[in-house]
């Protein structure tokens, strides 16, 4: 274990120590049934992890994240974030020095790759979110979005294991699910993304104990904005951040936007400003410390991320403009069309495929994906995007494709 490391775990062991002191009887996650486990039984489960060698890989349902992400941090080896339909990725380069956290992500780039951090830079960001939007004050963090997402982990897990802030767990993000999870509870706060708050909001769920709503991952549209104020007296606020960087900007009003480019205003500590392409820059002490991968052009590392984002910066607030990535954001989830386009290759036998996104009819699903492929248009029927998508997740699957003489 390198010093680096060695302080990160003595931080995070002096804090989870005052939780344990503080707070040990007290439930620190909720099943959907309203069972719990306090912090003190959390705290031995973890105890009684193995790492798997060099790091501790998180990935499954949100209790098996959670007690993974304690099993590294108490006993000092990095966490490996997973998605559940993922494998594993092995970085190409060695973790630098005090890595705590990987992340594994497309973002914005559209390219999947591995994001290191150290325990300062996660907690710097956990502990912004925290104060800024008074979350200790809001009751129980509901889990309904995936925690190996940076939104889902900083918004819930993570505030669980540095700050003692319970969380929940809703096993299926739809409507009825959510309203078991949140119903033993007398207040909570939600993060979704705006396809589901769209869901949430269509399916009738009742947000009466909801103390604070926050959504990110995709632009909120004033629409579904006004719906959840004008049936529920609920206002959403925008949360606007890179799984590379943690929170940049939040929404802080009471009231509605009058600018649906409005990314609100930035969190305390958060610098940005723009380059000269007109690319968000932001400066904060929770921007990680690069990638295993990087591709040319990019800048990250050091304090210092250049997003793949146009945003305007006017006294203190963020106006989105566009993404200048590649990658193709569908209901929050970020997508690489190069991971798409191989494995239709893979099912089809095809050698070209080129795979875009494209705005959505539908503002909260943000982007369809097209697929380009070199055949006759005639012959792309049912069953060859049947066998197309063979190997595609669900919310991979194009929406238009595309073929010669089109």
């Amino acid at each position: 274990m390198d010093y680096a490391s060695s302080q990160g775990l003595q931080m995070f062991g002096e804090r989870w120590d005052r939780i344990i002191a503080e707070r040990g009887a007290q439930a620190a996650f909720f099943h959907a049934d309203g069972s719990a486990l306090s912090f003190r039984q959390l705290d031995a489960g973890a105890r009684a992890v193995r790492p798997e060698g060099d790091h501790v890989t998180a990935q499954g349902d949100v209790p098996a994240i959670l007690q993974a992400l304690l099993a590294g941090f108490l006993h000092g080896v990095p966490v490996h974030l997973v998605e559940k339909d993922r494998q594993r990725r092995v970085p190409v380069i060695s973790p630098p020095a005090g890595t705590a956290l990987i992340k594994q992500t497309v973002g914005g780039s559209g390219a999947r790759r591995c994001q290191f951090f150290t325990f300062d830079q996660i907690a710097a960001d956990v502990d912004r979110l925290h104060h800024a939007l008074d979350l200790g004050a809001h009751g129980v963090a509901v889990a309904a979005i995936s925690c190996a997402h940076s939104f889902g982990l900083t918004m819930t897990v993570l505030q669980t294991l540095l700050n003692g802030v319970p969380s929940c767990f809703a096993p299926h993000p739809f409507a009825q699910p959510l309203m078991e999870a949140m119903r033993h509870h007398e207040r909570v706060f939600l993060p979704g993304v705006p396809a589901l708050w769209k869901s949430w909001l269509m399916g009738d769920v009742r947000f009466g104990n909801v103390s604070l709503a926050v959504s990110a991952g995709s632009p909120l549209t004033p629409a579904l904005e006004r719906m959840a104020m004008e049936k529920h007296g609920l206002k959403i606020h925008n949360l606007y951040g890179t799984s590379e960087c943690g929170a940049v900007s939040w929404d802080d009003a009471s009231v509605l936007r009058g600018d649906e480019r409005d990314l609100g205003v930035l969190l305390p500590g958060v610098r940005a400003d723009r380059d000269t392409a007109g690319r968000l820059v932001v400066s904060s002490s929770s921007v990680g410390l690069g990638y295993d991968e990087a591709l040319p052009g990019e800048s990250y590392g050091g304090g210092v991320f250049v997003t793949c984002d146009e945003v305007a910066v006017r006294e203190g607030r963020l106006f989105f403009e566009r993404s200048l990535g590649g990658g193709i954001n569908v209901a929050g989830r970020k997508l690489s069309p190069a991971e798409i386009a191989e494995k239709i290759m893979r099912a089809t036998g095809l050698t070209r495929v080129a795979v875009r996104g494209a705005a959505s009819r539908d503002p909260e699903r943000c982007q369809d994906i097209i697929a380009e492929l070199d055949v006759p248009q005639k012959e792309i029927n049912a069953e060859f995007k049947t066998r197309a998508c063979a190997l595609l997740a669900p919310w991979e699957a194009p929406r238009k494709w595309i073929g010669r003489n089109a």
